[in-house]
């Protein structure tokens, strides 16, 4: 980064409205003093501090900062054993795992849920005798979420006497939510438990590095055994003190960062910028239809610096109002649709119609019905991917949805149209078939040696993957295993026997294994996932468990739309049946937690990249590939955009995402057996596609933008 000053420091959270007056003049006092050693125990500070926060001044440590009392604590409790567990959750503050893999212990972070909140039952999973420390942020950051005193307590009580249990407690001061935990009020009955606050943040001193500590004596005579006595200057205690005493600036402070936030987030509501509500001093923000890389890049390129907090997600601080109407005006400049879309007008005008339905509707759904006339006249996939656009934000704008959608779902192609549709989708590009010979060959390795293997196939479908699977079967050498599939989809409502399709499907299955000679049975349940316990599945012990989810388990509603979260809900069933695999493909994009405009930005992105693929893989006039863009691609594209609730059903995320669950859920990444060059060799990839390797598998990319993933899971012990 060059050397030039910052218009707007954004990105480390500090306090940007100053510091206090009479702070500075307390510094400016002690300066005469600089040549003596400061005071050892900063008794003054902590009898001050405990009087403010009602506990004994022996029951508090000052440190440099909070960072230093993270590494006392790391070096007190786990230094001495390398054995020694760390654990904390992700996203959250990253120097509790530096702090402990500086010394080589080990550090579990545990994902949290959709909406950033502490999963206990993943944290009970990942307690072991060896855990020490478990280090919790609230507020959270980067999050901005916080634990309820009820959720706090949950947590504490759930974790054994040989944790100790650390409540960073950073931002508190900014906390307005009333029933925000407050964990000093807790220590009384919580022996294992230390809260750690700052002078950093709404204090204002982060740069002389002062906080302090609060626990229980015994576990603060503990810590005294690893403290240096000259750790925090005489400059830093004495601002510390001043700062305590100014409860006017601290009051201001806060105020001013609250009416700062909400002036943010009514512009960057209207702007359609997705961002979390916040209890800090500082906002999280979802990139929705960008990387975080670029937007990083473009504000630092205009003397703004944010932090990235992940490839998808930035988190910026609340600053005073011209800076932030600077920060609002880059961002406006950004993501105005003609700069987004500057070489396709059509796609531009699809953005600038979503965010003139949110404003002036009537307005906006007569010019959408021009654009669907435009679209129709442009055959390429700009113009495709325009006109289902149009249709969906037409939808949007109708009072009755479920009525408009009746009528825009109607359909003139009939079963073997579709039947015609999807065999070209599956035989002339590798949106579906790169999913499923990941997971085939993910199988085949897993079922090596087994004499017999059990299937549980989820929203099998037609069926087809098992095809390529038998085929593969049929290829080894000597004797071959037996195999049971159990497919498992909704029922047939266009039939009157709802099983008719599940039944045909193993029809065909059992036909195709009988002419490779193969050992095979079939059995079906037809019914929602949400309706079903896949506990109740007879399978016989002598059967090796394999089970595959390919594009199904994002319909299922997760906590942002209904509690129970069915996702983990079916994810701890499978994880109960202790499956020897599961395999898993989902599209990689964001349609399930994001807000409408950044989700209209999103899945433009993720739909004009697959239509960007037919356009290339497929003749122009090919009558089954209006059946794909329109019929298949077009109505996910209408739940996605018009929809809200229980309604929307197409509600992928990134795979990041889906990692992240899958992990909180006891699962870990199965060691991959499939390389790259095979599935580019099976599927004979056009040479825009590539494979990105991750931790559990692959994502399918076309001209450097990602697609879909596959991933391949074991149960984590």
């Amino acid at each position: 980064m060059e050397n030039k000053r910052l218009l707007y420091q954004a990105a480390t959270n500090e306090n940007l409205f100053g510091s206090s007056p009479q702070v500075l003049a307390a510094m400016q006092q002690a300066l005469n003093s600089v040549h003596g050693y400061p005071t050892p125990d900063a008794a003054d500070l902590r009898h001050a501090l405990a009087g403010k926060l009602g506990v004994q001044a022996n029951e508090i440590v000052i440190g440099s900062g909070s960072a230093e009392l993270i590494s006392l604590l790391v070096r007190r409790f786990c230094g001495h054993d390398r054995e020694s567990e760390v654990l904390t959750f992700t996203p959250s503050y990253p120097l509790y795992c530096h702090e402990a893999q500086a010394l080589r212990i080990s550090c579990t972070e545990i994902p949290l849920t959709s909406s950033y909140q502490v999963d206990v039952q993943a944290l009970r999973r990942q307690l072991r005798p060896t855990t020490r420390l478990c280090f919790i942020c609230n507020p959270n950051n980067p999050t901005g979420t916080y634990l309820t005193s009820t959720a706090l307590e949950e947590v504490l009580d759930c974790l054994p006497a040989h944790v100790t249990t650390v409540v960073d407690e950073a931002y508190i001061e900014y906390a307005t939510a009333t029933d925000c935990a407050d964990a000093v009020a807790m220590l009384a009955r919580y022996p294992n438990l230390v809260v750690l606050r700052t002078f950093s943040k709404a204090y204002g001193l982060a740069s002389v590095r002062i906080g302090y500590m609060v626990a229980q004596r015994h576990l603060i005579e503990q810590v005294l055994e690893v403290k240096q006595p000259y750790n925090v200057n005489q400059l830093a205690q004495v601002a510390a003190l001043a700062a305590l005493e100014d409860e006017h600036f601290l009051e201001m402070t806060v105020e001013a960062t609250q009416t700062g936030k909400a002036k943010l987030e009514k512009a960057l509501l209207k702007m359609g910028v997705q961002f979390w509500p916040s209890q800090g001093n500082f906002l999280l923000l979802d990139a929705g239809g960008y990387s975080a890389d670029d937007i990083h890049n473009y504000l630092l390129a205009n003397n703004i610096l944010v932090r990235r907090a992940d490839q998808h997600t930035l988190r910026l601080t609340i600053g005073p109002d011209e800076h932030q109407l600077y920060l609002l005006h880059m961002l406006q400049e950004l993501l105005h649709p003609s700069r987004v879309y500057a070489d396709q007008p059509l796609l531009a005008k699809v953005l600038d119609l979503g965010h003139q339905l949110q404003e002036e509707p009537e307005e906006a759904a007569a010019q959408l019905h021009t654009l669907l006339h435009q679209a129709a006249e442009q055959p390429n996939a700009d113009g495709r991917i325009a006109q289902a656009f149009a249709r969906a934000l037409i939808l949007r704008s109708q009072q009755d949805k479920q009525a408009a959608a009746g009528n825009l779902y109607a359909t003139n192609f009939g079963e073997m149209d579709m039947i015609a549709a999807f065999n070209v989708l599956v035989t002339a590009t590798p949106l579906v078939t790169f999913g499923h010979r990941f997971a085939n060959h993910s199988i085949l390795s897993a079922m090596a040696g087994k004499p017999a293997v059990y299937l549980l196939d989820l929203g099998i479908g037609s069926g087809l993957q098992w095809f390529h699977f038998m085929d593969l079967v049929a290829s080894l050498p000597g004797e071959r295993p037996k195999f049971h599939l159990t497919g498992i989809d909704i029922p047939d409502s266009s039939n009157a026997d709802p099983a008719y399709k599940l039944r045909a499907t193993g029809e065909r299955l059992a036909a195709h294994a009988a002419r490779l000679g193969l050992d095979f049975s079939y059995t079906y349940v037809a019914t929602r996932l949400e309706d079903f316990d896949l506990q109740t599945l007879e399978i016989d012990s002598c059967y090796t468990l394999v089970v595959n989810a390919a594009l199904t388990l994002h319909h299922l509603a997760d906590e942002l739309v209904a509690i129970p979260d069915q996702r983990d809900r079916v994810l701890q069933q499978i994880r109960a049946l202790r499956p020897q695999l599961i395999t898993l493909t989902e599209p990689d994009s964001e349609h399930n937690r994001l807000e409408f405009l950044p989700r209209l930005r999103e899945s433009l992105r993720h739909y004009h990249t697959v239509f960007d693929v037919l356009d290339t893989l497929l003749p122009a006039d090919m009558p089954e590939r209006r059946v794909i863009e329109q019929e298949f691609f077009g109505r996910e594209i209408l739940n996605v955009v018009a929809f809200e609730g229980i309604d929307r059903v197409e509600r992928h995320e990134r795979q990041d995402a889906w990692q992240h669950r899958l992990l909180r859920n006891g699962f870990k990444p199965a060691p991959c057996q499939v390389t790259a060059a095979q599935i580019k060799q099976e599927l004979d990839l056009h040479p825009q596609f590539s494979l990105a390797a991750h931790t559990a598998g692959y994502t399918l990319h076309w001209k450097g933008t990602n697609i879909i993933a596959a991933t391949a899971w074991q149960v984590a012990d």
